[in-house]
């Protein structure tokens, strides 16, 4: 929770800086600050291409643990946009420059997307990948820690019989699929809060409810696992491209910039 606020506090501070300076007159991006700060958001956009480069690259392999690139490649996706835009003073004042931002700001929106997706297929966000078989593996063992409960709780078990047949419906037509699919979160927290009504005379239960809970999302995420697996598949297509479009335009704006 304190690393949540201060995530908060950290984006309020910066939009509150960005008025600012978006009425000010600090400083130019051409010269002094505006240009250090275009300077080195460049560079980290740059930087931003180590990643793929040393996952495809034969001799950079053994360069250091793999998890500490994609560790730099999103924090140069996140840090280097942000100063590009405290170096544009927020406006655009011509094409080219126009161009370089909305490509910009394209491709760090899709690595927010695919930051998502990544998280949904692996353990963590630096973790290994994970699979359908290890996921039924932990959801089935899930399911054995919970029986004894079960047994003396049957509205509990409804919940969860319940919601497992839901989320193994295999809608017909492409809207139905994704309306399920899309659906299944709201539905879980539903699930979750008829538990907690059901075992309300209850006490001292917050392990079982921690364990109940666990249970619920991992049902989800099973189910849910080889579409995110798709997306993911689809989103990695399109990013790649993304990414030079991002490059060769951000090198017009430098030449642009600095020879005409």
């Amino acid at each position: 929770m304190p690393a949540r606020i201060g995530i908060y506090a950290l984006i309020v501070t910066l939009a509150g800086a960005a008025w600012v300076i978006r009425n000010s007159d600090f400083y130019t991006p051409g010269k002094g600050a505006g240009y250090a700060l275009g300077a080195t958001g460049a560079t980290l956009m740059v930087l931003l291409l180590l990643y793929p480069v040393r996952k495809r690259v034969p001799f950079m392999r053994d360069w250091g643990a793999l998890k500490h690139w994609f560790r730099l490649h999103m924090l140069a996706g996140v840090i280097g946009p942000v100063l590009v835009l405290f170096h544009s003073t927020f406006h655009i004042g011509s094409f080219n420059a126009g161009v370089a931002m909305f490509s910009m700001i394209l491709v760090a929106t899709s690595g927010f997307v695919g930051r998502f997706l990544y998280r949904e297929i692996h353990h963590g966000l630096y973790g290994a990948k994970a699979n359908v078989e290890e996921l039924q593996q932990i959801l089935a063992r899930d399911f054995k820690a919970l029986e004894p409960v079960l047994q003396t709780m049957p509205a509990v078990r409804e919940e969860i019989d319940r919601f497992a047949a839901l989320v193994s419906a295999k809608p017909q037509g492409t809207v139905h699929r994704a309306t399920h699919f899309l659906s299944l979160g709201a539905r879980r927290l539903a699930a979750r809060r008829r538990v907690r009504r059901a075992v309300a005379g209850h006490k001292d239960l917050t392990v079982l409810l921690g364990t109940i809970d666990r249970t619920l999302q991992e049902v989800q995420r099973t189910a849910q696992f080889s579409t995110y697996e798709r997306l993911f598949s689809i989103w990695h297509a399109v990013h790649i491209p993304f990414l030079g479009m991002l490059v060769l335009t951000a090198v017009v704006h430098v030449v642009a910039v600095h020879f005409y």
